[in-house]
């Protein structure tokens, strides 16, 4: 019978309760780990003058919210999309370690990046002649010369001389974190990219290597590696925001990474 709806039909309810059967313990550990964040993130207060700790909890929220995804997303064989956001969670998770190392240097950072992305998008819209340029400008919904002025004047009353990009492998090597960027994320990068290799995992073959279909069901391939993978990033982001927010978590932190690694 041929299947209309994918993984938003009742089929993708059935692939939910199968997969979670077939690694019940590792789906389990995640459930706690979850709810343990989940837990800490109500017990969070931060001073509203703390810049550096508003953006850690921000941060740490974005975190948490991916955690939960790719875990959702094994949950339903999605695994290409599971990695996907494991490399996400990886930039998010430098992006802490460096505000806790270096705060001043990256809360300034983060405003440069967050000013390059606004006026690189209006130099854009500027420089390009095109029909979008033409469309904004004939119906007067933005001033593009006045909108980059007034970036201007909101980055100059904020001290900020110069924009720049975020650098996620400077970032990533500033916060001792070699491991994670060239073997983990490099890795990773291949499921975010378009990449020939990745691309067969959609094939199925014969015993002779022959190409017979093309895979329409879902995947955990790597599911232990990876949610296992997620489990430790997000614990270790509750470590830097318990630093930054001087709160100690240490025990709770102490059990589950114990739990990772008996697993």
């Amino acid at each position: 019978m041929l299947d209309v709806d994918g993984y938003l039909g009742k089929l993708g309810d059935e692939i939910k309760k199968n997969n979670f059967e077939a690694h019940k313990k590792l789906f389990t550990l995640c459930y706690q780990i979850n709810r343990f964040c989940q837990i800490f993130k109500y017990e969070l207060t931060v001073d509203e003058n703390d810049h550096y700790g508003i953006v850690a909890t921000l941060l740490f929220f974005k975190l948490h919210d991916t955690y939960q995804t790719v875990v959702l997303l094994y949950l339903y064989g999605l695994d290409t999309q599971a990695r996907i956001l494991n490399r996400s969670m990886l930039e998010g998770l430098w992006v802490l370690k460096s505000l806790y190392y270096q705060p001043e240097e990256t809360f300034k950072l983060l405003l440069e990046d967050e000013y390059y992305k606004k006026l690189n998008l209006l130099h854009d819209i500027q420089n390009n002649r095109d029909y979008f340029y033409e469309y904004i400008t004939k119906n007067n919904i933005i001033d593009i010369n006045q909108e980059i002025r007034k970036l201007e004047d909101k980055m100059k009353s904020l001290g900020i001389k110069k924009v720049r990009k975020i650098n996620v492998k400077e970032i990533a090597l500033n916060t001792d974190s070699h491991e994670e960027y060239y073997y983990i994320y490099k890795l990773l990068c291949r499921d975010v990219h378009v990449d020939t290799r990745q691309l067969t995992d959609y094939f199925i073959t014969d015993e002779n290597g022959k190409i017979t279909g093309f895979r329409p069901f879902p995947s955990t391939n790597n599911i232990e590696e990876i949610l296992l993978t997620t489990a430790e990033l997000i614990l270790k982001a509750v470590i830097f925001v318990s630093k930054i927010l001087n709160v100690d978590k240490k025990d709770e932190i102490k059990y589950y990474i114990n739990q990772i690694q008996q697993f």
